[in-house]
């Protein structure tokens, strides 16, 4: 019971891969999946079909049209030559660049190294820029630090790591830059500054004084100073972008980069209509053998295939048999589109391949997948056993009425050795990483953190209700979860021209439970969580409704304001609370924590972008027109009713 949109339907399995490709790069740890653009959501007209989003990471763009001067003193110092021979160093104010410092155009990016579209626009039209415009000296390129820190845990560090790098020679600073971009998940973890500090061994780099930078935070000052100039450029999404002062957003394709250097040359504006909603570019499945295989799920001749690298001792990889496997089986493998591939990958515990070796004995007498879950589920019982472990692993075999006289001469034997290896050594040769690791379609991506898998899969996810404010029955077939920031104007417009149309005919018809989740961008958004916490003080008094759609409502005149408290509090007085009550649970501030719980669910479910909803479980981003919800609505509730 997908919620699909158009293209979905017409193209099956479309949105595995889609959603794939939007995650490549991306680590398992922190909220790093799905990237979410609002501005690649907005069709050219209501009546145009939903397509994917692709073009920038997170939030809004800035206004049609808008323009800001360049500032660059173009004045090189410390011109260096970088690994591709492209003269680099920094400008007077310290920012990065690549290419001639007198050339005609200047391109200046403001970016986040954890931000898939700017890892897209690095790999793939940065390099086509550096060996055309760039190495022929007509293009400067300067680089500025945007992280999304709410939505990308690492990318300050990440930041910070670059700069560090940058302090022993313009041409290091590039290397760890192209670094960053190309292997980000050997560093969007929670042991990125043990990457950090690698590659900089592997680069050469004083090990000594970059790891006390990077663990000391040495530039993160000078990064929010970068933020801070961003945001008074407009900018308010990475990659965002300023040719000869020109702002061109999103991670655009090098036709577009080419069409903005020509009309900058001529003198002539940007064009503001660049296209985002193209096809993502496909990027080259990793080749992978059936040497090694340890058990298979689904028809060998399914359409696609994905393929598991697991270690029984990982506890990633029992989250994963847990809560996951078994909704892929039903929804993919079990309906023919999928086949499902397992190789051992053990790593973390002596006791790993003997329990590799374990379920593949228990295969044996047709029970692999049995014992696989019984692996996983007595992972605490057999984990820093060591020898003891196999007394465990044949209560196991006996728990699954086996005959365990077979599978524990099986177990001894040894037989099973070799082609483990076999997948480990495979699985070292094509860098899987952080486990479970999978490859679908060959390609990869990383599955160690709740609801990855799922997400990049497009399957449904169980998202917490809790004490959440809500609209409707909640007997009702379909429950539709929002994330919102009160100050996005997405989320504002998804308030004017879609909300009323939803509860009128879906709400109010008892079809929709609706369910209200903050999600403020605070980085972008001074005035979102304090909107958000305004919203929750009038629900302290049975107002949390009619709050929300004030602050929709007044949107434009307290977005910005200093006295924005002053104004809520206004509002709270219209609708007849008492002030006084109201104005004192805002100032305590004890609403924050509830809010900042709702971004930290919404990410750990894959949000990082404004308005996102949950439509029985599956994630749908943006601020979709009515008319293409409606059809989804509809179709899900005659799905339902099949």
């Amino acid at each position: 019971m997908q919620f699909n949109h158009p293209w979905q339907q017409k193209h099956p399995l479309m949105a595995l891969f889609l959603l794939l490709i939007l995650v490549l790069g991306i680590s398992a740890c922190g909220p790093s999946v799905m990237p979410v653009n609002e501005t690649a959501v907005e069709p050219a007209s209501p009546d145009a079909p939903f397509t994917a989003p692709i073009d920038s990471d997170a939030i809004f763009t800035a206004p049609s049209g808008s323009t800001s001067e360049t500032t660059v003193d173009r004045t090189a110092v410390s011109g260096e030559v970088d690994a591709t021979g492209l003269p680099v160093g920094f400008m007077p104010d310290g920012h990065p660049y690549r290419g001639n410092p007198e050339a005609p155009v200047i391109i200046e990016e403001f970016s986040d190294f954890q931000c898939p579209y700017c890892s897209r626009f690095a790999n793939q039209t940065l390099s086509r820029i550096n060996q055309n415009q760039i190495a022929a000296g007509d293009v400067l390129f300067v680089y500025y630090d945007f992280p999304l820190s709410n939505i990308h845990p690492q990318a300050e560090a990440a930041a910070n790591a670059a700069r560090c790098a940058g302090d022993q020679g313009a041409a290091a600073y590039w290397a760890m830059h192209d670094f960053l971009f190309t292997q980000p998940e050997t560093w969007a973890n929670n042991r990125a500054e043990d990457a950090f500090i690698a590659f900089a061994e592997q680069i050469g780099l004083d090990s000594q004084p970059f790891a006390e930078c990077v663990t000391g935070g040495t530039h993160l000052e000078a990064i929010r100073d970068d933020v801070d100039l961003g945001l008074s450029r407009g900018v308010s999404s990475t990659p965002s972008f300023f040719v000869n002062g020109q702002p061109l957003i999103g991670a655009q394709p090098i036709e577009v980069f080419n069409q903005a250097i020509t009309a900058v040359l001529n003198g002539e504006q940007i064009a503001q209509d660049q296209p985002s909603n193209e096809t993502p570019p496909t990027p080259t499945p990793v080749p992978i053998s059936d040497e090694g295989i340890a058990a298979t799920l689904g028809d060998a001749n399914a359409p696609f295939t994905i393929v598991e690298f697991t270690d029984f001792s990982c506890p990633a990889c029992a989250r994963y048999a847990a809560e996951t496997i078994n909704t892929l089986t039903t929804m993919l493998v079990d309906t023919g589109q999928v086949q499902y591939v397992l190789k051992d990958f053990p790593q973390t515990a002596p006791e790993a391949q003997t329990a590799a070796v374990a379920a593949r004995c228990a295969g044996e007498q047709d029970a692999y997948w049995p014992m696989y879950q019984a692996l996983f589920a007595a992972q605490a019982d057999w984990v820093g056993q060591g020898g003891k472990a196999g007394a465990v692993f044949s209560d196991l075999a006996a728990g699954l009425n086996l005959d365990t006289a077979v599978f524990d001469t099986c177990l001894a034997s040894g037989k099973f050795d070799a082609a483990i290896q076999a997948g480990v050594s495979e699985g070292r040769q094509i860098n899987v990483g952080e486990l479970p690791y999978f490859f679908i379609e060959g390609y990869p991506l990383s599955g160690a953190e709740p609801n990855s898998v799922e997400i990049a899969l497009g399957l449904p996810l169980n998202v917490p209700i809790g004490d959440a404010y809500t609209l409707g029955d909640p007997n009702a077939p379909i429950t539709m979860i929002e994330f919102t920031d009160f100050q996005c104007p997405f989320c504002e417009r998804h308030f004017t021209e879609t909300m009323p149309q939803i509860r009128q005919n879906f709400i109010d018809t008892g079809k929709v439970f609706y369910v209200f989740k903050d999600f403020p961008l605070s980085a972008i958004h001074p005035q979102a969580q304090l909107a958000a916490e305004a919203a929750r003080c009038a629900g302290a008094q049975e107002a949390y409704v009619p709050m929300h759609d004030a602050l929709f409502q007044n949107q434009a005149l307290w977005s910005g304001q200093s006295n924005a408290a002053d104004l809520f509090t206004g509002y709270a007085v219209e609708l007849g609370l008492n002030g006084d009550v109201f104005r004192a649970c805002l100032d305590s501030g004890e609403m924050e924590t509830a809010v900042l719980a709702d971004q930290a669910q919404g990410a750990s479910f894959g949000v990082n972008g404004t308005p996102a909803f949950f439509i029985n479980g599956f994630l749908v981003s943006g601020a979709l027109p009515y008319a293409s919800l409606e059809e989804g609505l509809n179709g899900l509730l005659s799905e339902l009713e099949q």
